[in-house]
């Protein structure tokens, strides 16, 4: 399903950092400090599932295995990852975590597994790529992340790592955006750079959320004060 290289790299406040390059695309870092150091949304994942929402042992189901880094030496949760390439696993532990990986892999299509699974996580994480820029196509539709959300908790959480202009202001941007909100309802958007034509993007929705349409204020219809207090 692809091909795999690791490597060394230099990146400023690394220790001798390596690549995971999936299609020759840079698909993970980790590097030989202590604690190691990740690929920067990696560490905002983390950050966000174990200081933000305090999550201690929730399950966390990965769609996109890469190299396994969300759960590297992480004891507090349960992971499953879900990758329809059954060499990956195996490459990571070898050749660039060298050691097993924490939690449960699971070989199949992404958007399979969570049609079928009668599973329900407290996170889904989005993480495919077949390339640096491209997310198969079956797996941007709204058929799609209905059915990430099918897979979650009454109380669960989506977070997609998406690959967009910092800008969000391309077709393609607005689009994706605009399905899964539709799905969702209003989600977090968290532009992670905003120094190159395409940067980490992360989407964390709520499956608490009833997705509903927005009207706009306007001087004539103003209803800002009504919906502050409602929403007290």
């Amino acid at each position: 399903y692809a091909t795999y290289r690791v490597e060394a790299v230099a990146i400023p406040g690394y220790v001798a950092p390596e690549v995971l390059r999936i299609n020759n695309s840079p698909a993970s870092i980790l590097d030989a400090g202590e604690p190691p150091r990740y690929a920067r949304y990696i560490r905002r994942l983390r950050d966000l599932l174990l200081d933000e929402l305090g999550f201690r042992g929730r399950s966390v189901l990965v769609l996109g295995a890469g190299g396994f880094t969300l759960s590297h030496r992480e004891p507090l949760n349960r992971y499953v990852y879900v990758d329809i390439d059954p060499a990956v696993k195996e490459i990571a532990e070898r050749d660039f975590l060298r050691e097993p990986i924490r939690g449960e892999f699971v070989v199949a299509d992404a958007r399979a597994y969570v049609r079928d699974t009668a599973l329900r996580y407290d996170v889904v994480v989005v993480d495919v790529y077949s390339a640096l820029t491209s997310i198969p196509a079956h797996l941007v539709t709204r058929e799609f992340w209905r059915t990430t959300r099918r897979a979650l908790a009454a109380d669960g959480v989506m977070v997609a790592n998406l690959l967009l202009d910092p800008q969000l202001a391309t077709p393609y941007a607005r689009g994706l955006l605009a399905t899964i909100q539709a799905e969702y309802g209003m989600c977090a958007v968290e532009v992670l750079f905003r120094d190159r034509p395409l940067g980490n993007v992360l989407v964390t929705c709520s499956a608490a959320a009833a997705p509903q349409v927005a009207e706009p204020y306007t001087d004539e219809r103003n209803r800002a004060d009504i919906d502050l207090l409602r929403s007290r």
